[in-house]
């Protein structure tokens, strides 16, 4: 029985119709392939053909103008020429159109024609089961062979696959890949991964699940090795048919041009999302992985894009990511069934709440082990000295802000600022290093330091993918360099952080509150369960190393712990989750660098946030640690907050928004569509918990200001619409 293809995304085609070759129903090839042609017959209107002034026209329109006079729109079929008419005095001739035929003798070369054509049907999605289900040394749950099908049936096999965190977007990508090399599509492979997950794909992911080889080109030096063992000349990146590298060595342009210059048959990239467009709506800009990954399109004949986080909450940031895999399909215009049903042929989106398993009875039943509510533990200020250093911070923080608005360094004051709360809000350690720094810079009258390059600063603000030491360069230059140029605004910003910094050394031989929260909760929750383990993430190394030192303090907990940075090598990372995974190890104290990867959920079910990223999204990263696919037990989550801190108020109620609408089956990523256009980090950083409540307004006289709430962080007189930072937390 000849082979019927899809028609679903065809809608075009009028009917399908099986045509062999021509000629004597003898030849070897009609015995062979009997009805090997798929032609799409599209619908043929009646157009005419004239010769008008010596050429043959296409005749777009025809009206009459009375007496026996006509008007002609007209278009050359060679060169697309538009051209009027108007008869007479034109003399024109009909010219009959001949129907549409297919011959053997109009098809040259034929044989070339026939093989290409047998080959298409010989890879074409047929009946029968796909072949990736036979691939592999894994056993795969249904939904993950979706994805492979779904590539099957798109005119470029092209796709974003932005499943929830821990259903098992690898173990998909692999699927899609042995399908297309069974069908012999596919031969030439390039995986971009970031730089910490490098050998878990190849080892772990495809040569332990798929048996398939890859060479790793991570940096240089790597490069140097591969082209060594090369004849001279080679070049690997075109004569190695399989190859793993880095995004953030990618992304250079010289190794980029040298890379993608013989196209790949199918490109994947891990994480995804960081080749999307970055900033806001009204001041968008694309970062050197957004212009990689529009190369990547273009030098792949397959793209597989792999996120759980494809919405940032801007949709031109989305957008950039969907015209990565279907360039017709990113736009979000027309009412909201035709956008989902548009976006939804270039992405596939599950959560692990809608995937459903038939039980014994035919009822269905959830796949995975319902997470437990997210529980939010409030955090008091340990000392009185503690809840001053957090009104000083803040009062310190909004002030500088402000006074930068209109200047050239207003954006480069405001992040430094945003860098400080963010600091203060983890540990007093975090601080006390962060406010070190920029008294040594205000007080240094050597030349300033350099500021970070606009393209470093972004990467930082767009929270992409960084090492954590590269990370902590940069944060450390913004720090330094962003000062005021007047001496006497500097005067007064360093006797502003000497009056903090004294408080802090007040209370340094004290234990942070979150510190002793933390272990209060551990050791009525963990240390008692048998065997019971939890991981406890922090955004700072400086915080991991005072909880590391807070915890060797207490005689219950000590060498209970091991502790996983971004520094470490791939065989010291084995290492340490070796230990974690004995009996005697119970806590694993992780840095967001060093999350990246880690399969944690046959070992724990619980995990806390030492303080909350400014990125909601990153919860669900860290969470999506212990909650995935092959966790037996109910995932147990909980954060820690200030509750005497505005900032952690406003995440806080945020992060409750999330859980809610993750039980109703909406992601995170859609959470966060729902807030302003403004960013949430800057509206924190000029936040002033000094002034809560509304005061005379600056401009006017009356007592009253006339105030208007707005949805997120802000509020705005009526009269002259003066931003106050001070009625941000009002709601």
């Amino acid at each position: 029985m000849a082979h019927q293809p899809d028609l679903q995304a065809q809608s075009d085609l009028s009917e399908i119709s099986l045509v062999g070759p021509r000629g004597s129903e003898s030849s070897p090839f009609r015995k062979l392939f009997p009805a090997v042609l798929i032609l799409p017959v599209y619908p043929i209107h009646s157009m005419k053909s004239l010769i008008l002034r010596d050429r043959l026209w296409h005749v777009e329109s025809e009206s009459a103008l009375g007496g026996d006079r006509l008007f002609f729109r007209l278009r050359d079929p060679a060169t697309g020429e538009a051209s009027e008419a108007l008869c007479p005095p034109d003399e024109f001739q009909v010219v009959a159109n001949a129907g549409a035929t297919l011959t053997r003798s109009g098809v040259v070369p034929y044989h070339q024609w026939a093989l290409r054509h047998a080959a298409l049907k010989l890879a074409a999605c047929d009946d029968v089961p796909l072949a990736a289900l036979h691939s592999g040394r894994i056993i795969p749950e249904a939904y993950q062979f979706v994805a492979a099908s779904r590539l099957l049936h798109l005119p470029k096999p092209s796709l974003l696959i932005a499943d929830d965190v821990g259903l098992g977007k690898t173990v998909e990508a692999g699927l899609c890949m042995m399908e297309l090399i069974a069908r012999g599509r596919a031969k030439r492979i390039l995986l971009v991964v970031p730089p910490g997950l490098i050998h878990q794909w190849r080892d772990d992911e495809m040569q332990d699940n798929f048996g398939l080889r890859f060479h790793t080109v991570e940096n240089s030096s790597a490069l140097e090795r591969a082209q060594t063992a090369l004849a001279e000349g080679l070049n690997p990146w075109v004569f190695l048919d399989r190859i793993i590298t880095s995004i953030d060595y990618l992304k250079r342009r010289e190794v980029s041009a040298r890379a993608l210059e013989k196209p790949w048959d199918i490109i994947v990239v891990d994480e995804a999302h960081c080749l999307a467009e970055s900033g806001t709506p009204r001041n968008p800009y694309q970062t050197l992985r957004t212009r990689l990954g529009q190369k990547l399109r273009d030098a792949a004949r397959c793209l597989i894009l792999l996120t759980a986080t494809p919405h940032n909450g801007h949709r031109h940031s989305f957008r950039s990511l969907l015209e990565l895999v279907a360039p017709t399909d990113a736009t979000f215009e027309g009412d909201r069934e035709t956008v989902q049903r548009r976006i939804g042929r270039s992405m596939i989106r599950r959560l692990k709440s809608q995937i459903y398993r038939t039980g014994s009875d035919g009822t269905p039943a959830a796949a995975f082990v319902p997470r437990e509510p997210v529980r939010g533990m409030a955090v008091g200020a340990a000392t009185a000295a503690d809840r001053e250093v957090f009104r000083l911070v803040s009062g310190y923080c909004a002030k500088v802000t402000i006074a930068a608005r209109g200047t050239d360094q207003e954006d480069l004051v405001s992040f430094a600022m945003q860098i400080i709360k963010k600091r203060m809000l983890s540990s007093r350690a975090a601080l006390t290093s962060t406010v070190a720094a920029r008294i040594e810079a205000l007080a240094s009258r050597t030349d300033p330091v350099e500021p970070p390059s606009r393209a470093e600063i972004r990467e930082l603000q767009s929270d992409l993918p960084l090492g954590e030491s590269e990370h902590e360069r940069i944060a450390q230059r913004v720090v330094k360099s962003a000062l005021p140029a007047e001496t006497k605004r500097r005067n007064e910003e360093k006797k502003r952080l000497k009056i903090i910094a004294g408080l802090l050394s007040e209370v340094a031989g004290e234990p942070d509150a979150k510190f002793a929260a933390l272990i209060a909760e551990l050791r009525t929750e963990v240390l008692p369960v048998s065997c019971g383990k939890a991981i406890i993430f922090t955004e700072y190394v400086d915080t991991l190393e005072s909880l590391r030192t807070a915890l060797e303090a207490q005689p219950d907990f000590k060498g209970l712990w091991v502790s996983l940075t971004g520094g470490t090598s791939p065989k010291q990372r084995l290492a340490i989750l070796e230990r974690f995974s004995q009996p005697g190890t119970r806590f694993l104290l992780a840095t967001d660098a060093a999350s990246e990867g880690l399969n944690l959920q046959h070992h724990c079910c619980r995990l806390y946030h030492l303080e909350l990223p400014w990125n909601p999204n990153r919860l669900e990263q860290r969470n999506g640690r212990i909650d995935r696919h092959g966790q037996k037990r109910p995932p147990r989550i909980g954060y820690f907050y200030y509750a005497d801190s505005p900032e952690d108020r406003v995440l806080n109620r945020l992060v409750q928004r999330i859980v809610q609408m993750q039980d109703d089956k909406v992601s995170t990523p859609d959470i966060l569509g729902l807030l302003s256009e403004g960013r949430i980090d800057r509206a924190l950083g000029a936040l002033d918990p000094r002034m809560r409540r509304p005061r005379k307004h600056p401009r006017h006289r009356s007592s009253k200001c006339s105030m208007k709430t707005v949805k997120l962080l802000s509020a705005k007189c009526r009269r002259c619409f003066f931003l106050h930072p001070c009625a941000a937390v009002r709601r």
